[in-house]
C-alpha cells in the first residue's frame, strides 16, 4: 500500500517541485533511512529474537520492555544529537544550498521518533497484531501524504513544509503506538538489564552493519552526485531512481517479505531437497516476470516519464531502466542467499554487502565525472550484478539452485520480440502510446507464457470454465 501511495504522489511532486527540490527531498529521505538504521541499533530484530524467551516468565517482561525501551530512547536521542552536530560538517563536502539545509535539520525530530515507533511496531508483531500493524501503517501513510502535500502547497510554499507533514504524521503514529504499549506493559527504567543489553548488542550489531552496508551500497551514489554534479542533476537521477524503485517493488516487495520465512519452514520440516525444489521453482517463476518487465520498461520508459513526471524529466528514461535491472538483480538475492541464511553465515552476507558498497562508491567516483548521471546507473547495475554473482557463488555450496539456461533464453527471446513490436507503436499522443504499448506487451508476453507453461495454460482454462459454466459441454 505504501508503494501505491508513493506512485500516486509521484506525478504531483514532480510537477510541484523543481529538479533541485526533488533531489533534496530524495537525499533527505535517504539520509533518514541511514539515520534510522543506526538509531535502531538492531533492537527491532532483538525484540523478535528474545521476546518469547522473556515472556515465558511474567517477572521478566518488565525487565525486557524496560531494557529495550531505555536503550532505544538513548540510541534515538544520541543519534539525533550527533546528526545535528555532524551534518553541517558533512555539508562542506555535499555543498547543499543554505535554503535547503533547514529540511535536513528539522528531520532530526523524525530521527528521534521513528526508531522508537519501529520498536513498538515489532512488539505488535510478536503479539501477532497483524491487522493493527497494517491499519496503522495505512493510516500513517495516508496522514503523512495528506499533511505533507497540504503544508507544502498551501501553508509553507517551501520544501521544508513537506517534511513538517512527515514529522507530524510520525508523531501522531507515536501517540497511538505508545498508548497501546503502556496499556499492555510496564516500563521501569531501574529494571533495565545490563545482561540483556549485552545480548541485544551482540545480536544486533552484525545485523546493523549488514543493513548499513546495504543502504550505503544502494544510496551512496546520491551523495556523490550532489557533491560532484549539483542538486539539479541529483533531482533528475532521483526521479529516474524513484520510478524504477516503484515499478520494481510492485513485484519484489511482497516476495522479499514472505520468501524467507517460507523456505526456513520448509527446510526445518522437509529438509534440504524440498527446500531446493521450492527455491528453484520460485526463482524460475520470478524470472518469467522479471525478464519481460525489464524489456517492457525499456520500451515504455520515455512515455512513462513524460506522462507521469512531465517533459522536464524525459532524460531520466535513458538511465532508469538500468536501475530497474539492477534492483531486480539485488532483490533476487533473497532467494540466492538462502544457503547462507539457513547456515547462519551472516558474516559472509555482510562481507558481500561491504564489498559491494566499496565497489559502488569507487565506480561512481570513476564514472560520474566522465559520463555524468548515466555513470551512476551503470555503477548501480554493475554493483548489483556483482552482489548476485558473489551471493550465488557463496550460497550454492549449501543450497544448490540449478538455473535452466534454455528457459531463460526463451523468455529473453520473447521479451526481445515484445520490445521490437511495442517500439513500432507511434501515435500522436504520448499517453496513448503508453497505453497501447503496455497492452500490446502484456498480450505478447501472455501468449508466450501460455505456449511455454502448460500448467499456467491449464490453470487459465480451469478458471475460465469455473467463471463460465455454460461454456462446458453438457451431458444429457
Amino acid at each position: 500500500m505504501g508503494q501505491l501511495f508513493g506512485l500516486i504522489t509521484f506525478p504531483i511532486l514532480t510537477r510541484v517541485l523543481t529538479k533541485e527540490q526533488y533531489g533534496i527531498m530524495g537525499l533527505v529521505s535517504t539520509t533518514m533511512l541511514v539515520g534510522v538504521a543506526i538509531a535502531k541499533g538492531g533492537l527491532s530484530d532483538g525484540v523478535v529474537r528474545f521476546y518469547k524467551e522473556y515472556s515465558k516468565i511474567p517477572e521478566k517482561i518488565p525487565v525486557f520492555c524496560s531494557t529495550v525501551l531505555v536503550r532505544g530512547f538513548m540510541l534515538s536521542a544520541g543519534t539525533a544529537i550527533i546528526y545535528l552536530l555532524l551534518f553541517p560538517i558533512i555539508n562542506r563536502y555535499l555543498k547543499i544550498n543554505d535554503k535547503d539545509i533547514f529540511c535536513f535539520m528539522i528531520m532530526a525530530i523524525y530521527l528521534f521518533i521513528r526508531p522508537l515507533n519501529i520498536i513498538i511496531i515489532y512488539f505488535l508483531r510478536v503479539n501477532d497484531k497483524t491487522v493493527l500493524i497494517n491499519a496503522l501503517g495505512l493510516g500513517e501513510k495516508m496522514t503523512s501524504v495528506g499533511l505533507s502535500l497540504f503544508l507544502l502547497v498551501y501553508v509553507f510554499h517551501e520544501l521544508y513544509g513537506f517534511f513538517v507533514g512527515v514529522i507530524l504524521a510520525e508523531f501522531i503514529g507515536s501517540i497511538i503506538l505508545f498508548r497501546w504499549f503502556f496499556k499492555r506493559y510496564k516500563m521501569v527504567p531501574k529494571k533495565s538489564s545490563k545482561e540483556l543489553n549485552l545480548k541485544l548488542l551482540k545480536f544486533g550489531t552484525p545485523l546493523l552493519l549488514s543493513e548499513l552496508s546495504f543502504l550505503f551500497m544502494s544510496n551512496a551514489d546520491k551523495y556523490i552526485i550532489v557533491a560532484l554534479c549539483g542538486e539539479t542533476v541529483l533531482g533528475l537521477y532521483s526521479v529516474g531512481y524513484t520510478l524504477a524503485s516503484y515499478v520494481g517493488n510492485i513485484l519484489m516487495f511482497s516476495l522479499s517479505y514472505a520468501i524467507t520465512p517460507i523456505y526456513v519452514e520448509i527446510y526445518e520440516k522437509d529438509g534440504k531437497e524440498k527446500t531446493e525444489d521450492f527455491l528453484k521453482k520460485s526463482l524460475y517463476y520470478l524470472m518469467i516476470a522479471i525478464i519481460p518487465m525489464c524489456a517492457g520498461y525499456f520500451a515504455v520508459s520515455k512515455e512513462l516519464f513524460i506522462t507521469l513526471a512531465s517533459e522536464k524529466y524525459s532524460a531520466a528514461a535513458t538511465f532508469s531502466p538500468l536501475i530497474l535491472v539492477g534492483s531486480f538483480l539485488l532483490a533476487i538475492t533473497s532467494i540466492l542467499n538462502a544457503g547462507l541464511y539457513l547456515q547462519k553465515k551472516t558474516m559472509i552476507i555482510f562481507l558481500i554487502m561491504l564489498t559491494a558498497m566499496v565497489l559502488n562508491i569507487s565506480l561512481n567516483l570513476i564514472l560520474l565525472p566522465r559520463i555524468g548521471v548515466m555513470g551512476a546507473a551503470v555503477a548501480a547495475l554493475i554493483t548489483c550484478l556483482s552482489v548476485a554473482i558473489l551471493t550465488a557463488f557463496a550460497s550454492f555450496r549449501y543450497i544448490n539452485l540449478k538455473i535452466e539456461i534454455g528457459h531463460v533464453l526463451y523468455y529473453l527471446m520473447l521479451s526481445l520480440l515484445m520490445y521490437y513490436v511495442v517500439n513500432q507503436i507511434d501515435t500522436s499522443k504520448m499517453w496513448m502510446n503508453l497505453g497501447l504499448k503496455i497492452i500490446t506487451g502484456i498480450v505478447i508476453v501472455g501468449i508466450g507464457i501460455m505456449c511455454k507453461e502448460k500448467q499456467v495454460l491449464k490453470k487459465a482454462k480451469e478458471t475460465f470454465r469455473l467463471k463460465n459454466p455454460g461454456s462446458e459441454k453438457r451431458e444429457f
